[in-house]
């Protein structure tokens, strides 16, 4: 039977679809992540959902984090508290980033099996899949780049500016977004602008810079009007380690994260092989990328642009901040080894090479992990049906037992995010002061109410707050006790601290 062109023209997007739908569900885990960016992002998504601006769970105004991911959380926190649903909807920003990717390639002339095997490779990323399974903001961050790339691709090539055309104003919103979303995302406007200059597209170019400044002056006015900081990425640049850090994203993090082959030791130094497979990986990347004639200066500079500006953050954070630009060289490396595989079989066996050979690059993705961590597939869904740590679960209990004793009240703690979404309890970190003088101070000006001494593995907290408590019963009463492994709950008396310290002049603060 003959299969109709509109027909066939579905077949690869319900493909991409199918396996999407397998391996969302065969790696998700509903968990919350114990990480403290996950969980201020769903708080300050409650916030804007309550209608009390972006503000954190004590109600002060923040600029840590900018808002574009918590706005696009909002509306589903407006209608659920969901964090499964956040999680789903997380994975929806993923998929529609790889369709979006698969109709850009389709533009540039890459055939239709090609475009489908690269998008699928995207897909099985295992750290790709890591950080778009937790309520981080790099999925979404994802989406709008590849929402302002296939605008980009509908502008007209020639023939001036088409003020009407949706597609210029999609494309200057969803690029200017992206910064909204992550503050890195900023080589992503550099690069577009760089393809425009190259192009001679001065207009565009123009309405595009102007958008961007139109669309980024809310945040800095507001910022400027609360005297918060513009951006706290400014005081992490450090130019010490550039090419130290720029041998461990082309050589480590580049081949360990797209090809799940490799297998790197961070902080070590990687083995002699990994530099001539990076140097080869990186040359079939930028010739993938000078096949996509359309977009080829946007990729390279995207890419550039980004290794630069991990190399001067002072927590490169190995391959966290390369997470958004996985797809772009996942994409690059397809189309660059299947262009230099064609020629070679043309040139040698006169026949075509069929890109469906490619897909053996990614059957490592989908192998047992021998230490069970998350560089694969089978390790993500590994991870995904673990409980919490006995530590973790037992810190959840005793805040749990905090809101039983009063839910309104303010708890000092290790993870006060982790625990406000896990229970809805408010909460401070506990300055990581040396001296009981300054704790005693800290607590007072934070208005705490209780104090909970966990068993997370800090340092401080076996060194300092416990010893701490010890000196000073008089202030704490212990209101409940989780034996194991223990995390302990204490009423803060403080307004008998309060007088304590006003007596003997130690207070800082009238509160």
């Amino acid at each position: 039977m003959k299969i109709s062109p509109a027909l066939r023209n579905l077949l690869y997007p319900a493909g991409l679809a199918l396996l999407a739908l397998l391996v969302f569900t065969y790696i998700f885990d509903p968990k919350i992540d114990v990480n403290g960016d996950n969980c201020h992002y769903y708080i300050f998504a409650s916030s804007l959902a309550a209608g009390d601006g972006y503000v954190d769970m004590m109600g002060k105004a923040t600029s840590v984090f900018p808002p574009g991911y918590p706005l696009l959380m909002a509306p589903l926190r407006f209608i659920t508290a969901s964090v499964v649903a956040q999680k789903v909807l997380n994975l929806l920003f993923l998929f529609g980033a790889v369709l979006l990717f698969y109709y850009v390639m389709l533009s540039q002339g890459v055939k239709r099996a090609l475009a489908f095997i690269a998008c699928a490779a995207i897909i099985v990323t295992p750290h790709l899949l890591e950080f778009s399974r937790m309520m981080m903001s790099e999925a979404s961050c994802i989406f709008f780049i590849a929402l302002s790339l296939f605008a980009f691709t509908r502008l007209p090539a020639e023939g001036g500016v088409r003020w009407r055309s949706p597609w210029l104003y999609i494309f200057i919103f969803s690029a200017a977004y992206t910064s909204y979303i992550r503050t890195q995302a900023m080589v992503v406007l550099g690069a577009f602008a760089v393809a425009m200059l190259a192009a001679r597209r001065f207009k565009e170019l123009f309405l595009f810079a102007g958008g961007f400044v139109v669309a980024l002056l809310p945040w800095v006015v507001r910022n400027a009007l609360l005297g918060l900081e513009q951006s706290r990425y400014v005081s992490q640049l450090d130019f010490s380690r550039v090419w130290s850090i720029v041998c461990m994203l082309v050589v480590q993090v580049i081949p360990e994260s797209v090809l799940p082959f490799f297998r790197v030791q961070y902080g070590e130094a990687p083995p002699l092989y990994l530099f001539f497979v990076a140097v080869v990986m990186l040359a079939l990347v930028f010739y993938g990328f000078w096949r996509l004639k359309g977009v080829r200066i946007f990729l390279i500079f995207a890419l550039l642009g980004n290794i630069a500006i991990v190399s001067v953050m002072n927590s490169p954070s190995y391959y966290r901040y390369m997470i958004i630009v996985m797809p772009l060289i996942t994409i690059g490396l397809l189309v660059g080894l299947w262009s230099v595989c064609d020629a070679l079989c043309n040139g040698v066996a006169k026949k075509n090479f069929s890109p469906w050979f490619l897909l053996l690059l990614f059957v490592p993705a989908f192998l047992h992990s021998n230490d069970k961590d998350k560089d694969t597939v089978w390790g993500l869904h590994y991870t995904a049906r673990k409980p919490y740590p006995h530590a973790i679960g037992s810190y959840i209990a005793i805040g749990e037992e905090a809101v039983k004793c009063c839910d309104t009240c303010i708890v000092a703690s290790r993870k006060p995010e982790f625990l406000y979404v896990c229970t809805g309890l408010r909460g401070v970190n506990v300055k990581k002061a040396m001296t009981n003088i300054e704790i005693l101070n800290d607590l007072i000006s934070k208005k705490v109410d209780m104090l909970i001494l966990e068993n997370l593995g800090s340092a401080y907290t076996y060194e300092v707050l416990y010893p701490f408590v010890n000196d000073h019963p008089q202030f704490f009463t212990m209101l409940a006790r989780i034996p194991t492994p223990p995390n302990i709950l204490f009423e803060f008396h403080r307004e008998k601290a309060r007088q304590y310290l006003k007596r003997y002049g130690y207070l800082d603060v009238e509160k």
